[in-house]
């Protein structure tokens, strides 16, 4: 059972109990994209003040708190736009967020950083833009006693190399990187470069992971299974001859050598709750043999 005290998920669609009575060992708190905003932030502090009093290990995907001066959708990441205010309104949402939750101690934060860009012309000053970012983000990391996981996300055109990512990021000490299965295989997708043997550099200087899945060679709003689907729950038997994105026995294998979280992040929309929970046990059975 040792091997599990790592292996935990996302309880927009399970809750607490099921997920401890799962056998889960830990949970990541979000929003989620589903109902009424004010209903997910009661339903958050519900959960998070249970995760505390039980003394569940968990994570936090930000942000939580969104008020109407943020006018985009709160999954929108604009730190290294192109955009001034866009940049500056995604440090005040952070510190915000930081702010509000600062008497809770997950064990990390959760963060889109890179968003949606195109190759900026002037490359120089993309990286100052990167590097005076991230110095901020660590900064409010540091003055908050957290750590903060950046999600790898590859659709930003001027930052998806994976050792840039690595690189970069392990300059601050406050910082680290989230690898995100699906988002990585999407990545590749959309960037030309080897999904696995780029897995195999971001695994070891990761702190973190996220675990789901997808069928099919197309990314994002190009994808069919993405669009029906969303985030497809890990199972055992998903195996590339049959078009999933991955093998998801050897993903889970690779990523439990790391003895770090893993997050199943899963929508229900495919095969429903049961397939979701027989996707974790069969999770759990190949933490468990090997």
């Amino acid at each position: 059972m040792d091997k599990l005290k790592n292996l935990g998920i996302n309880t927009v669609n399970l809750t607490i109990e099921k997920a401890v009575e799962l056998g889960l060992g830990r949970i990541e708190l979000s929003l989620g994209k589903e109902e009424d905003y004010q209903d997910k932030l009661r339903r958050f502090y519900f959960d998070i003040n249970k995760a505390e009093n039980l003394r569940i290990p968990y994570s936090i995907h930000l942000p939580v708190h969104v008020d109407d001066w943020y006018p985009y959708g709160y999954f929108s990441a604009f730190f290294i736009d192109e955009n001034e205010e866009k940049r500056n309104l995604s440090l005040r949402l952070l510190e915000d967020n930081l702010k509000r939750l600062k008497d809770y101690k997950p064990d990390y934060y959760v963060l889109h950083f890179p968003g949606i860009a195109k190759l900026w012309e002037n490359p120089p000053k993309f990286k100052n833009i990167l590097h005076t970012s991230l110095t901020k983000i660590n900064q409010l990391a540091e003055d908050y006693g957290s750590i903060i996981c950046l999600e790898y996300f590859g659709s930003n055109e001027n930052f998806y190399n994976c050792n840039e990512w690595i690189e970069t990021i392990k300059r601050y000490k406050n910082l680290e990187i989230l690898v995100d299965t699906g988002h990585l295989y999407f990545a590749a997708i959309k960037n030309g470069f080897d999904f696995i043997e780029s897995l195999n550099t971001l695994v070891p200087s990761s702190y973190a992971f996220h675990l789901w899945t997808t069928k099919g060679k197309k990314a994002y709003c190009d994808s069919e299974y993405y669009n029906e689907y969303h985030h497809i729950a890990p199972h055992s038997g998903q195996n590339t001859k049959e078009g999933w994105a991955f093998n998801t026995e050897d993903m889970i294998k690779t990523l439990a050598k790391e003895n770090k979280p893993l997050i199943i992040e899963p929508s229900i929309k495919y095969g429903g709750e049961d397939y979701l929970i027989e996707g974790i046990n069969s999770v759990k059975k190949i933490l468990e043999d090997i």
